[in-house]
């Protein structure tokens, strides 16, 4: 009966032990809640070369940054000598440790001593630090167990180190190393690492600033405790005891705040290196900060700059704002913000109508008054110069040859290359803006000005692949995208770009053999609240925004004034070198041209000359206002043969400018020489090209008014004898456009009342026709 029962009793202890070995393999088995701790990082971020640029608190106000991948050898030897030296040898408690600090809190009647492993106070921390009691250091110990069945010891290690407390409100080895010594804490001395190291015993007690004394004694009884272990020598060890103890914290760079809160919509909690260089980043941002200063006597208070390398397409500085005071909105990022860019979208306007053969560079635009739909754009200067060449007018940024343009060209198509090159914040359709586009009415960013200009640039090799987008980080990666333009049309384009004056001391120059190629461009809203200017050299893309970040506009902020003079500073620090742009000659030809035009040579040109443009050069037309003209024999007066002896005349070769044109293109070209009027015989016999078709003859029209209460349009046709004749069109001595072949326009008077229409062909016939508007059926 005995042996049976002593049987019995066996069995029930090997089951009771199995049944708590099962308990125990489910308790440590039983899955950890992941992550371990729930909370929020520091957004951290660094440049190229690893050089931290700017640190944003985490969520609850503390200097944290997130988890990292290994600890510093100097570090994790100074960390388990002074806080658990049979890290790796125990299962997650320490029962020697355990035991002496049960006997000493015995002895105290409170808890003195811990005896904590590192993985005890990982679940120490993950509870929320709970008071020091017994049944929590029981809990802990369960929990500790557990890491050690989930998480390998560099885990567990890792965790820890990432949130320990170091003093202050700052957690984990790599806030305090930069926040105590501005270092990574790879590159930590022994004395740096071990005054870290002693540091989450007591966080609340002793840190850099406080109880300095207490630290220093006990960074240098674990100096010599890790020299007598053998890590170090002697002379390490009194080098190490030497070095001073921080007396506060370091001041994290802000140089970059802008930038990290855009980046943190994204990447919140994350470290991340940028493409920056943070030595530029810090003189640029001085250079604006200095040059702000001169702005504000005019009440002018912002100012932003952005720099890409545009042969990486990276970004190298970013300044979203000035130091100007919370009175004048320092914290609005600009880069981001959608302004006016005044003329600055010319340049791709140019470079489009030439790669399509709209245009060559040379060729002429007409410079007289405009009206279009109730749009009647002005230049600058409020001149008209008649006709201009098209890389002068780009180099003079004159408003009404480009307005021209981009009606030929179509404001619709234009709108579309934009969006295709990456202006996302034109979100309205092409018809909300019109052809005010390129005069600024389109709100977009300084980002997407600056990217755009990168493109420009790559486009003249293309053979480089370009990206979708332009890269911030380097962790970036974008779609390879398509070249804008082509090579010929950009390189053109930037030639062009060359010859906009400089400013100030830039001015002339041409004349030093040291000057940088630098093709610019300036831009200027409405209203004076914008200015903006863009350049580009051998290497760098630099675009600079003045202005107030409210809106207000100011006399005199104006691009080559207020924006030009920084970014011919910041250029001047950015040295692209002497070389120019580099012609892309297998993708170019040589055509004929004539001299005076910019057209095709026709053959009544009185002078040609070779110049490049982008193969194949497509649509380019032959000069149409070349004519040959008779004219009596002392060549004062012009002729034909129905009024004048064949065997008399002589012909000649003219520019034949419309009238409008040629009226204010003689003011600025005295060697322009007109055509003869004809012999007053002539007049009495010749016969009209041009008839008007609709309205027949001078008429009262009725147009109806529009939901607004503004006069509509009408559409007025005329028709010519020539088929191939060009006829140009103007309303009240303002430029309505050009028609050819169908010879239909859109009139849109904006007033009632009489008006007078005045129709001209390339050879100088007109015909002028009045007519009087009348709205809503009044008579």
């Amino acid at each position: 009966m005995r042996n049976i029962l002593t049987t019995i009793s066996s069995h029930k202890i090997k089951f009771s032990f199995g049944i708590l070995i099962i308990a125990l393999l489910v308790f440590l088995s039983w899955p950890i809640s992941t992550p371990v701790f729930d909370k929020s990082y520091s957004t951290v971020l660094f440049d190229k070369k690893d050089e931290l640029l700017g640190v944003k608190l985490a969520e609850d106000e503390i200097w944290r940054f997130p988890v990292i991948d290994s600890i510093p050898r100097r570090f994790e030897t100074a960390l388990l000598t002074y806080e658990d030296a049979y890290f790796y040898q125990h299962p997650g408690i320490n029962p020697v440790a355990i035991f002496k600090a049960l006997v000493e809190n015995i002895q105290q009647r409170k808890v003195v001593r811990g005896g904590s492993t590192l993985s005890m106070q990982l679940a120490r921390m993950a509870d929320g630090n709970q008071a020091r009691t017994i049944p929590q250091k029981i809990k802990e110990i369960g929990m500790a167990l557990r890491y050690e069945w989930h998480f390998s010891k560099e885990e567990i290690l890792n965790l820890y180190v990432s949130h320990a407390p170091f003093g202050s409100n700052i957690e984990g080895l790599s806030a305090a190393s930069w926040r105590y010594f501005g270092r990574e804490s790879s590159e930590l001395s022994w004395g740096e690492a071990a005054t870290l190291a002693v540091l989450p015993n007591q966080p609340s007690m002793i840190y850099p600033g406080r109880n300095t004394q207490s630290l220093e004694r006990k960074r240098n009884q674990l100096l010599a405790k890790l020299m007598q272990e053998g890590y170090f020598d002697s002379t390490t060890f009194r080098l190490a005891k030497s070095e001073k103890i921080p007396q506060g914290q370091y001041i994290f760079p802000k140089q970059t705040q802008h930038l990290l809160h855009e980046l943190q919509t994204k990447n919140a909690g994350e470290i991340m290196k940028s493409t920056l260089d943070r030595h530029l980043q810090e003189r640029i941002r001085e250079m604006a900060d200095a040059y702000s200063q001169n702005l504000k006597t005019n009440e002018i208070h912002n100012a932003a700059v952005l720099v890409m390398d545009w042969r990486t397409e990276e970004v190298v500085a970013y300044v979203g704002n000035v130091a100007t005071g919370d009175d004048h909105q320092q914290d609005v990022d600009i880069i981001q913000a959608r302004r006016s860019p005044g003329s600055l979208l010319k340049p791709f306007l140019y470079a489009h109508a030439v790669d399509k053969g709209v245009i060559s560079p040379q060729q002429m635009l007409p410079d007289i008054p405009l009206f279009y739909e109730g749009f009647s754009p002005k230049n600058f200067d409020h001149n008209y110069y008649g006709a201009v060449k098209a890389d002068q007018a780009l180099a003079r940024s004159l408003n009404i040859p480009f307005v021209t343009l981009l009606k030929d060209y179509g404001y619709e198509a234009f709108y579309h290359e934009l969006k295709k090159m990456g202006f996302y914040s034109m979100n309205q359709t092409p018809l909300h803006y019109g052809l005010s586009m390129i005069l600024g009415g389109a709100d977009i960013s300084l980002w997407e000005i600056a990217s755009m200009y990168v493109k420009l640039a790559r486009s003249i090799n293309s053979h480089q692949k370009s990206k979708a987008e332009i890269s911030l980080l380097k962790s970036d990666k974008s779609e390879i995208g398509k070249h804008p333009v082509s090579a010929g049309a950009a390189w053109l384009t930037l030639k062009a770009m060359k010859g906009l004056a400089r400013p100030g001391e830039e001015t002339g120059w041409e004349q030093f053999g040291s000057a940088q190629n630098i093709a610019w461009k300036t831009g200027t809203s409405f209203g004076f609240r914008d200015a903006w200017a863009v350049g580009i050299n051998q290497q760098y893309t630099v675009a600079v925004w003045t202005g107030n970040a409210d809106g207000e506009g100011r006399p005199g902020l104006i691009g080559v004034r207020t924006a030009a003079p920084l970014l011919f500073q910041i250029l001047k620090l950015l040295n692209g070198g002497e070389e120019d742009f580099p012609m892309p000659v297998r993708e170019m030809k040589t055509k004929d041209f004539c001299v005076e035009t910019g057209y095709l040579a026709g053959e009544h040109c009185n002078s040609q000359s070779k110049y490049y443009v982008n193969m194949p050069p497509k649509m380019l037309e032959i000069c149409p206002y070349h004519q040959q003209i008779f004219v009596t024999n002392s060549g004062e007066k012009r002729v034909n043969s129905n009024c004048y002896p064949v065997s008399k005349m002589k012909s000649e070769n003219y520019l034949l400018l419309p009238p409008a044109q040629a009226r204010y293109y003689k003011k600025y070209n005295a060697d322009f020489k007109e055509a003869p009027e004809w012999l007053s015989a002539c007049l009495q016999n010749r016969e009209n090209p041009i008839e008007m078709v609709y309205p027949r003859h001078s008429t009262s029209i009725l147009i109806p008014m529009e939901l607004e209460g503004e006069i509509g349009s009408a559409i007025f046709e005329a028709a010519h004898q020539n088929s191939e004749a060009t006829v140009f069109w103007y309303l009240d001595d303002q430029y309505l456009g050009k028609t050819k072949g169908t010879h239909q326009m859109e009139i849109n008077s904006n007033r009632e009342g009489k008006h007078k229409l005045y129709l001209a062909d390339s050879e100088g016939e007109y015909l002028s026709f009045t007519f009087e508007v009348v709205a809503n059926g009044a008579s």
